[in-house]
């Protein structure tokens, strides 16, 4: 395993999502690597960051609200291998903290919406993985539903990837490593 000195930034917005809808409940595909005449090619994530989109905000009472994401190499259908470290298709968590206080905000000359801080954010990459077939991103957000307008939010998210050079018997390690295993 050889690090080739290429990386790949990948941005855009999830689809909008319900707020108290589960993790598991539509993750979005932001990758999707299927090149089987290059099985010597790998991505490895470097690091990630998602947040709401401001303009989402809409309430009028003080509140927290958190939203769990997770990044995984395949698709997690089970409610319970979600946000768990021990399943081996998630390779990267996060948790962000809003707080949404109206009492600590001053509206300034034609500013409009409700006030917002990140109070924590914290993100966590497992060390080994490699990507060669797919990357997907779930998210939860909890808290007051009046948080969000219509009860729905957009998420964006930026992550950043290295690129990899693996031989042959990596790439079927990583393969196997990256999907679902049943060792019941």
């Amino acid at each position: 395993m050889k690090r080739t000195g290429r990386t790949l930034t990948l941005s855009g917005q999830m689809p909008r999502r319900l707020f108290l809808s589960p993790l598991e409940r539509d993750p979005h595909t932001i990758l999707e690597y299927a090149n089987v005449l290059d099985i010597n090619k790998a991505w490895k994530v470097k690091d990630f960051r998602v947040w709401i989109q401001e303009k989402e905000f809409g309430q009028t009472e003080d509140c927290y609200m958190t939203v769990d994401t997770q990044l995984s190499t395949d698709t997690i259908p089970n409610t319970n291998d979600w946000n768990n470290a021990g399943e081996n298709r998630a390779i990267g968590w996060g948790t962000l903290a809003y707080n949404l206080n109206q009492k600590s905000w001053k509206p300034q000359g034609g500013q409009a919406g409700f006030p917002r801080s990140l109070e924590n954010s914290e993100y966590w990459m497992h060390p080994d993985h490699l990507i060669q077939n797919k990357l997907t991103i779930g998210a939860c957000a909890f808290g007051v539903q009046a948080a969000l307008e219509d009860n729905y939010y957009t998420l964006n998210y930026i992550v950043y990837l290295e690129e990899y050079d693996i031989s042959a018997t990596e790439s079927i390690v990583f393969n196997i490593k990256g999907k679902a295993q049943d060792v019941s």
